[in-house]
Order: structure tokens, then sequence, then C-alpha cells
């Protein structure tokens, strides 16, 4: 393919769209086109952060939208929960999406709402998207214009469970999640002072990704509890998932499940035992599994800010491109150190 394809990036001084600039810039098939930010407009990104001088020198812009769609394959709106919806309603149609809130995983509005706490303000489009995760909407995937890119927590879960889903009676998830997750912008909860040598829980069965576990898993609510938290590293997700099954099974039809499960999922590597530093800087999800007394314990494990949203964000825009989909990913071998 000689003709590249024009990104742009609205939000684009985030993690996540950082990570995004970085992956990208190795992607031999894609041009920048756009980095939008109404704070930062004229300024350079490698003024913001100097770590991508002579690696990114573009400019950031608050360019028109209409200019912005017309010069644009696809957009990538890296954006806080309730800013896409906004947004959407001026782009939609006239170039590919994908969208890294949550503004469009949900397609229900009473769990939208409920999860999300705020009311939805261009739910006429909710059905236009289709929820990113391409080891199971793979195919959906490579003919949609619209992504809504899922959850950094969902993802990990979903990841651990969807091998054996019809097997759940119910399931206990311990999820821990580094400072990055929360964002740029500082908070009290997320101070290095306290956030570097503690561990605490926040929203308690009611985090917003439980939403997409809820539809992903066919679950009820009475079914799943989980207690995520923020532990005292900067990167990764670390999932313990404690399950119920609803009948008897033996340990090597489980380990026949996984490996048809993910046979096709090169991003997906099942390992007797998983850690966080043999995932980090990379898109893969490591799982491992455990059975004892009839109750199944799996682990998994990924780089919230890479197979838990830009990396399976450029995952997603290789499918609907027509690309290989490990393309500019498969060199992101994991940091270790």
């Amino acid at each position: 393919m000689s003709k590249k394809i024009n990104i742009s990036i609205i939000g684009a001084t985030g993690y996540t769209a950082l990570e995004l600039i970085r992956i990208l810039q190795n992607h031999p098939y894609v041009k920048l086109q756009y980095l939008i930010s109404e704070n930062h407009s004229g300024q350079k990104i490698s003024d913001i952060y100097p770590h991508l001088l002579n690696v990114c020198d573009l400019q950031i812009s608050n360019t028109d939208l209409d200019e912005l769609t017309k010069n644009s394959d696809l957009i990538f709106l890296a954006l806080p929960n309730g800013e896409s919806q906004k947004i959407i309603p001026k782009i939609i149609g006239k170039t590919k999406i994908i969208d890294l809130s949550g503004d469009f995983r949900v397609k229900n509005l009473e769990t939208y709402e409920k999860y999300y706490s705020q009311k939805h303000s261009s739910q006429e489009y909710l059905e236009q998207f289709i929820y990113g995760l391409s080891e199971i909407n793979k195919e959906k995937i490579r003919i949609s214009n619209n992504i809504a890119n899922p959850g950094c927590f969902a993802t990990a879960i979903n990841l651990a469970l969807l091998p054996i889903k019809n097997l759940i009676s119910s399931v206990d998830i311990f999820a821990m999640t580094g400072s990055s997750g929360s964002g740029k912008n500082p908070k009290i909860e997320t101070h290095h002072s306290l956030r570097s040598h503690n561990i605490s829980s926040y929203k308690i069965s009611l985090h917003q990704h439980n939403a997409e576990l809820l539809a992903t898993l066919d679950l009820k609510e009475n079914q799943i509890n989980f207690v995520p938290s923020s532990g005292p590293f900067v990167r990764g997700i670390f999932a313990n998932c404690f399950v119920d099954l609803n009948c008897r099974i033996d340990e090597a039809e489980i380990i026949q499940r996984f490996n048809d499960f993910y046979k096709k999922s090169f991003f997906v590597r099942i390992k007797e035992k998983v850690q966080l530093v043999d995932v980090l800087g990379s898109n893969f999800c490591d799982t491992s599994f455990k059975l004892h007394n009839n109750k199944l314990i799996i682990q998994s494990v990924i780089d919230n800010l890479i197979k838990g949203a830009s990396g399976q964000a450029i995952q997603n825009m290789n499918l609907m491109f027509g690309f290989d989909e490990m393309l500019g990913l498969k060199n992101l071998f994991p940091i270790y150190l």
C-alpha cells in the first residue's frame, strides 16, 4: 500500500493520546494529520511533552470540525467520559471514528445512566457503534465506521472470562490499576505522596466498566461483584476473578476452552502464571487459571494504556482499514524492567 491514511486525534494531550501518537509514529500506513486540543492550540506537542522532541513536533490546533473530517480518514476521540457525545453529532458519517471514552460502549440507557451517573445526549447514535473488543467482534469491526473502544478494566476482565462465560454461576473480581488510569489531571486520591505507598478500593460494584461486563458476559447484577482498586504503580491492570461454576468441569476441558477461544488471537497469551512486567509497554493480555474445589480462579494482566486503550484502538483501526491486525503493535514487545 503506497497511500497513507490521514489520522487525527481530538483530546491530543492526555495519556491515551500520547500512546496513540507513540504507536502511530511507527505505523507504516499512517500520517498524523491534526492534533486537537482547545487548551494548547498553537503549541507543538513536543513543547508540552519534551520527550517527543524530534519524534513528533506536530503543532496542536483547534481546527474546525468540518475541515477536520474533510481531511481525516479516521478520528480518534481521546476525551473524558461525557465529552465525545457532544462532538459525535457533528462528525458521524463524515469520517471513521474510534471513541476511547465510555460514551458509546453501553447500549442500554438505564444501565448507562446508573453506572456513568449522567444522561446521554446522543443516544440516537448508540446503535451505530460497534463494541471494539476484537477477540469477539473482529468481523463487525472490519465493516464498521464507528467503534466504541472498550474500557481498560473491562478488557482485562472480559478476556479472562469470555472462554467460560456460559459456565459462570457468579463471579467475584478484585482488580488493581495503576495511577495512569486516573488520567492526567491531578486529584487528591492520585497524588503521589498518597498513591506511592497505598492500596485503596473505589466505586465497589458501581464502576462504569461494570456496565460493559454485564453486557459482554451476559450476566445479571446479582451474579457479579467487582472491586476496582488503585495500586502503587503507574501502568497496568492485574485482575483476579473468582468464578463459581454452574457445573462440574475438569482442568483439561478449561484448557481446551481457552486454547480454542484464543487460537486466532495473537495478543492473548495463556500462561501458567501472570505478572505485570510481562505485558507493560505491549498490547498483550496474559491470562492464567487454577481450578480448586469447583471454583475457577482466573488472573489476567494488561497495560491499561495500550491493550486497555490506545493499542486496542490501533488494533481496531487496522481491522477497519484492512491492514494486518498486528501492524504497528507486534513490535511493542514488553518493557519488563
